[in-house]
């Protein structure tokens, strides 16, 4: 179906000029006044021999005239650019190639070559003999070639983010002259319905990050990553677990940690703390999307890079998904799926260099099988995607998920203010939160709720035992233990008590004062250890225990003559001895987990 003269259906107005002449003698050339973002028709048409020129011709119903191949590109050139002249040649175009046209002025007039021949064909590499002798423009093998040997379409190399690509590009002054009409970028992807279930995005990154910031205080990492052992003792402090290695990595890219090992920057600590909620969770946001230290395709689960190194370009890709995000209305539930499948379509290569799906060497870790080439997008790309908007934007508050009744999976994601304050790039204004004190009890005991002012957190999570976590907030308990570590950090019982009565509006009571003050002053004098209690159905059974000396060692002080105590760390080398002596011991029915202290 050939081009409506109306740009209404298809998005092209054309301007008006004089009537088409069949001749090119004595037409005056009409170049741009202003170079567009490629290069105009006739640098385009100088890049061919003058064979290629002919053909041009020949499909336009134009008669070249004698002369050298820049005087042809000149006087073609001119003809090309007749408003009616290129509205006649475009509504002939045959259907798919004015598809592949129109989506190319869509796109602003240029997108990369290897996008345009995925999506509509091949443009083939075919030397001028071949060419002449076989007539290929005569039967295109694709919509592409039809634009080509029409000059609708050229092909250079630029820049971009990911390296020199070749763009395949309407010429600036021609695209002038379709003049697609204006409209706003359209997002990709489609409205979800409301979802069965909605999970708010999170909020906890600024008290993760003081949870994080404390531990590293009480044991710095040797490394820049902390390993798994260090992160292990931790996250069940953490409100958002899963986020604990990107947190670290953006609170060294703010400046706050520096290593190995890795250490707290006072000054830069102090002046995060002190942020308000909403600036302090802006500042992550835009740390994560200006990181070039933390991976996003790297922790994508099933992928594994073949080397040590990622072939990736981390902020770029980002930035790119976010641009499209973007366009997705505010505050509306889109669907997750239509969106992924929409770049695949349209942005395939957004990450890859030249839009080379056969360059880099990742695998799938469950069965080791290299994933190279374009049917692999949705294990790479697609699951990039998912990751980012399922995981750093929702961990760093910018998106709520939604599922779908019975869904695994989130199925839908809708944007907010925070993802604003990352796009808009000001801080977002609200109303002062309300802090609340913390609470100190005679026993010991000091909970910290999450309104807390973040510093006065820090100040008591650097010393003190940890002893809970939940929705709303932070337990912890004074031990010798913990004010040992005060000792350590430099922090006198004077200091301890002051942090406490800043955090909580109010002295400690004067016997607990009494106690740190003596605990700071002598060390532990009374500890509870844990034991656990052997129980026998005869005594005989627990002499001959006493008897055998791989049993013996473990045995403790008697309680009657049926029962023994035992170090809690000694049952399961107990029960083995036993068990290679032809007895077997039931074990206890769990053991301990001891929190950070």
């Amino acid at each position: 179906m050939p081009f409506p003269l109306s740009g209404c259906a298809l998005g092209f107005a054309f301007q008006p000029y004089s009537a088409r002449r069949n001749r090119l003698s004595g037409w005056t050339s009409r170049l741009p006044r202003a170079a567009l973002p490629m290069q105009p028709l006739l640098r385009t048409l100088q890049d061919h021999d003058l064979g290629h020129l002919r053909i041009v011709a020949e499909l336009w119903g134009l008669e070249l005239l004698a002369g050298s191949s820049l005087e042809a590109a000149r006087g073609l050139a001119s003809a090309m650019l007749d408003p009616d002249a290129l509205h006649e040649v475009v509504g002939g175009l045959p259907t798919e190639a004015g598809q592949a046209l129109q989506a190319l002025a869509a796109s602003g007039g240029r997108m990369p070559l290897a996008d345009l021949t995925r999506r509509f064909g091949p443009l083939r590499e075919i030397g001028a003999g071949r060419r002449d002798r076989e007539k290929v423009w005569r039967q295109p093998a694709s919509p592409l070639e039809a634009l080509w040997y029409r000059g609708l379409l050229a092909r250079a190399f630029a820049d971009s983010p990911t390296g020199p690509v070749e763009m395949g590009f309407i010429p600036t002054d021609m695209l002038s002259l379709l003049n697609p009409e204006p409209s706003a970028d359209a997002p990709l992807g489609r409205p979800a319905a409301e979802p069965a279930t909605i999970i708010p995005a999170d909020d906890s990154g600024p008290d993760d990050a003081v949870t994080l910031l404390a531990a590293l205080r009480r044991r710095p990492s040797r490394d820049l990553e902390p390993s798994a052992t260090w992160l292990q003792r931790v996250t069940r402090h953490l409100m958002c677990p899963d986020a604990a290695d990107m947190l670290i990595a953006l609170l060294r890219d703010l400046g706050l940690l520096q290593g190995p090992p890795l250490r707290l920057q006072a000054r830069e600590l102090q002046g995060f703390l002190a942020l308000p909620r909403s600036e302090a969770n802006r500042r992550l946001i835009r740390a994560w999307a200006d990181s070039t230290t933390w991976n996003d395709l790297a922790r994508v689960s099933g992928l594994d890079a073949a080397g040590k190194n990622w072939p990736n370009d981390p902020a770029a890709s980002r930035q790119t998904i976010i641009r499209w995000m973007t366009d997705v209305p505010r505050a509306t539930w889109w669907d997750l799926d239509a969106f992924a499948a929409q770049a695949r379509e349209q942005h395939p290569g957004f990450q890859r260099p030249a839009g080379n799906f056969d360059s880099w060497y990742l695998r799938e870790t469950s069965t080791g099988q290299f994933l190279r080439g374009f049917e692999h997008w949705d294990a790479i790309e697609g699951q990039l995607l998912r990751f980012v908007i399922t995981g750093p934007l929702h961990w760093l508050g910018a998106i709520d998920l939604g599922y779908g009744p019975q869904a695994p999976q989130p199925t839908a994601f809708r944007t907010n203010a925070a993802f604003g304050q990352l796009v808009d790039g000001a801080p977002h204004v609200e109303a002062e939160e309300p802090r609340v004190a913390a609470s100190l009890y005679p026993d010991g005991r000091v909970v910290v709720p999450r309104s807390t002012d973040r510093a006065h957190r820090y100040q008591i999570a650097r010393w003190a035992h940890w002893d809970s976590r939940d929705a709303e907030g932070y337990g912890y308990r004074i031990t010798p233990r913990a004010l040992e570590a005060a000792g350590k950090q430099g922090l006198r019982s004077t200091q301890v008590l002051a942090i406490l009565k800043a955090a909580c509006d109010a002295s400690a009571p004067d016997p607990l004062a009494q106690a740190i003050e003596r605990a700071a002053a002598r060390g532990t004098e009374a500890r509870l250890q844990s034991m656990v209690v052997l129980r026998v159905t005869s005594p005989r059974l627990l002499d001959e225990l006493r008897r055998r000396r791989a049993t013996a060692r473990y045995l403790g002080e008697a309680l009657g003559r049926d029962a023994v105590t035992l170090r809690s760390d000694d049952w399961q080398a107990l029960c083995d001895a036993a068990a290679r002596l032809g007895l077997l011991i039931e074990p206890p029915d769990s053991g301990t987990h001891e929190p950070m202290g």
